[in-house]
């Protein structure tokens, strides 16, 4: 089951970058093949022919050596024609496909955007808030008090002040360090309240109680409540 959920995962991340970049064919560099004339020997002399050989070889070195860096010249030509979007969206597909799910559900691409632009804004500049806060999310969509999608989590009304903002952002004009760390955070591969009870979070302001919630941690400038 797992590598079946990796597979469908992988095709879906890769059927994503095709729609954004909308490549009919992906671009593949290869290096022509060279031909070169047999050297015919004369057996009466041997030291002309083997010097014949000899220059027949550096001459077919020489060519394929030039035709490797034609080669090579050609695939950076095709690589600097992608424009950034297309290059993001080639980033982001790799990302996800390189990611296992650990959680048992199934999320959109649309939905792993939005949840990396909310994480960015909501802990700007602290890679363990912006973990915990990933974390708290899903925390949200596993509980039965909330919403069990990332999207319905994250446009519950009144609760995220980041989504506006977060949901005009397009796949092209996100991080995918972001999306990385919302997969691992997906993955259990990062974590660091580890906690399913956390789920809220303020900006600290000393208070150690939240809408009758506890005060977990404090990360940097916000602070975690749990039930």
């Amino acid at each position: 089951m797992k590598n079946l959920k990796r597979v469908l995962f992988m095709t879906t991340a890769m059927a994503y970058a095709t729609a954004v970049l909308s490549f009919g064919e992906p671009i593949i560099a290869r290096a022509e093949e060279n031909a070169t004339q047999d050297v015919s020997t004369d057996v009466t002399d041997v030291t002309e022919n083997s010097s014949s050989a000899a220059s027949t070889d550096q001459g077919a070195a020489q060519t394929d050596s030039s035709a490797a860096a034609s080669s090579a010249d050609g695939a950076q030509e095709e690589a600097q024609e992608l424009s950034p979007e297309e290059q993001a969206a080639l980033e982001i597909a790799a990302i996800m496909a390189a990611d296992p799910i650990g959680y048992d559900y199934e999320f959109t691409m649309e939905e792993i955007v939005l949840m990396a632009n909310v994480v960015y804004r909501e802990a700007r500049g602290s890679f363990n808030g912006q973990v915990a806060v990933a974390e708290v999310i899903m925390n949200r969509v596993q509980s039965p008090a909330y919403p069990n999608t990332i999207q319905g989590v994250l446009s519950q009304k009144n609760q995220f002040s980041t989504y506006s903002w977060a949901s005009g952002r397009s796949a092209e004009e996100t991080s995918p360090d972001m999306i990385n760390l919302c997969l691992k955070v997906l993955s259990g591969e990062y974590s660091y309240l580890n906690n399913p009870n956390v789920l809220s979070f303020k900006r600290n302001d000393g208070s150690q109680t939240f809408y009758g919630k506890t005060l977990y941690t404090i990360i940097d400038n916000q602070a975690f409540y749990s039930i």
